[in-house]
């Protein structure tokens, strides 16, 4: 397969490659032989169906950088409004950036919304200073800074296992979830976190031809990574796979001393692929994805509506999602 398969062609899959397409999401780094004693089917057809996934692009391996622990980084979410027709090329525009995370036109067409990572002060005022005024057709931008994250991603699974299945997956270093002291990163750290943002399964081997650095010295470092908590192993899956066809965006305004317990709570909701506190008129953030517009609607309304606290202060469907971490969509055919 070495064309990338459209959400069209998503059809072709079965439940042994959800099956498959949830274990890389406990661990993208995982073996196809672990892979395959977890789901107790054969290496042979674990490798083949998974490396399909993979191939196709329905399933993509990287890593996620937390910002908060490294480096001066600082994410923005960014919403703007875009001139009649000029949506999806600009969302392109923006999903093609290196410090691009997530791009999203949502409905209305002319509204889109990305989270971006510059990585310092200077590329961060280059962004907002520079590089958004200076794209044609671009207008009415608003800026919101991420103050703390209660679910990024790389956390959340398309669907829930058991935890013996989780543990049997779960090879690699882990940090504690609670501590938020400052990782410092040296070069070599940084070309290897680079190499693995491009290809999160990258073996230990091939990574010391390409970094030039011995295979333990590779390992090493890798878990020192890992246990500092500055990366974590993140796989993006297509939602169509699960049958996710709604996604949408969701701004919560609640009490400063609601946002903590509120966040976490809808943190552990299963439909929450992404909740973050920011700065704005609104304190949380969600990305959420229902199999339909009824799931979406008793989410809104059973829900969110039993905490008193909050107040959506709106909430759009994501028509087009051009970018998810590393995984960059094509334009839909229309």
């Amino acid at each position: 397969m070495g064309d990338k398969v459209t959400m069209d062609d998503v059809g072709q899959f079965d439940e042994l490659d959800r099956q498959i397409a949830v274990a890389l999401q406990v661990n993208g780094r995982a073996s196809w032989r672990l892979v395959a004693r977890c789901l107790d089917v054969p290496e042979r057809t674990v490798a083949r169906r998974g490396q399909a996934l993979l191939d196709g692009g329905i399933v993509r391996v990287s890593t996620y950088l937390d910002t908060t622990r490294v480096g001066s980084a600082r994410p923005l979410i960014l919403v703007a409004f875009t001139e009649p027709g000029r949506s999806l090329e600009i969302a392109s525009l923006i999903a093609a950036r290196r410090d691009a995370s997530s791009v999203s036109v949502l409905e209305g067409t002319d509204h889109l919304v990305s989270m971006l990572i510059p990585s310092d002060d200077s590329s961060r005022h280059q962004l907002l200073f520079r590089d958004l005024p200076s794209i044609a057709g671009l207008k009415d931008t608003t800026v919101a800074t991420v103050l703390r994250y209660f679910r990024t991603g790389y956390d959340w699974l398309a669907r829930e296992i058991s935890e013996e299945a989780r543990q049997m997956m779960m090879e690699l270093p882990h940090s504690d979830p609670e501590r938020t002291d400052a990782v410092f990163l040296d070069p070599e750290d940084w070309s290897l976190i680079n190499e693995l943002a491009r290809d999160g399964r990258e073996s230990f081997a091939a990574l010391s031809k390409s970094l030039g650095l011995a295979t333990q010295t590779i390992q090493r470092r890798m878990n020192n990574l890992f246990e500092s908590g500055a990366i974590h192993i993140r796989t993006e899956v297509s939602p169509s796979l699960f049958g996710l066809s709604v996604e949408v965006l969701v701004w919560i305004q609640t009490a400063p001393d609601e946002v903590e317990p509120l966040g976490r709570a809808l943190a552990r909701h299963s439909a929450v692929r992404f909740c973050a506190a920011t700065t704005g008129p609104s304190q949380l953030l969600l990305n959420c994805l229902f199999p339909d517009e009824n799931a979406l609607y008793e989410f809104l309304t059973d829900y969110l509506g039993t905490h008193g606290a909050s107040r959506v202060a709106d909430v759009a469907v994501v028509v087009i999602p051009l970018r998810r971490g590393p995984m960059i969509m094509p334009i839909p055919q229309f």
